[in-house]
């Protein structure tokens, strides 16, 4: 069976789950510019999360009204063929602006789904 968008959604909320976990700590840009660890970490939350977006409809990514999915891919493409030129004042923009409302979002429709996808 081939997955597609909202297939993936339990996967996009654990992926969110740890990004918070991998941030527990760091409270700005010279926190995570402090640890590789941290950084690799929140970095591969990030490609997986704009991988998981990737396979979103837009008629599902309509379901939340904002162009953040787009930062988010737009980043896992930035990362994925660039990351030794990352500007990590973005990534904790991201990671902190971004991420924690989509987050909620995707908890929200996880809440409201069927138990058939699950």
């Amino acid at each position: 069976m081939k997955y597609e968008g909202w297939d993936y959604l339990d996967h996009m909320v654990q992926a969110c789950d740890e990004l918070t976990e991998c941030m527990n700590g760091i409270h700005s840009v010279q926190d995570l510019k402090k640890s590789v660890l941290t950084r690799r970490a929140v970095t591969m939350c990030l490609l997986d999360l704009g991988e998981l977006f990737k396979s979103l409809t837009t008629e599902e990514k309509a379901e939340y009204q904002s162009n953040n999915w787009q930062h988010v891919i737009g980043f896992r493409n930035r990362a994925a063929h660039g990351y030794h030129d990352l500007d990590f004042g973005i990534i904790f923009d991201i990671v902190v602006n971004i991420v924690p409302p989509l987050s909620r979002f995707l908890k929200e429709k996880q809440k409201t789904r069927g138990d058939d996808n699950v």
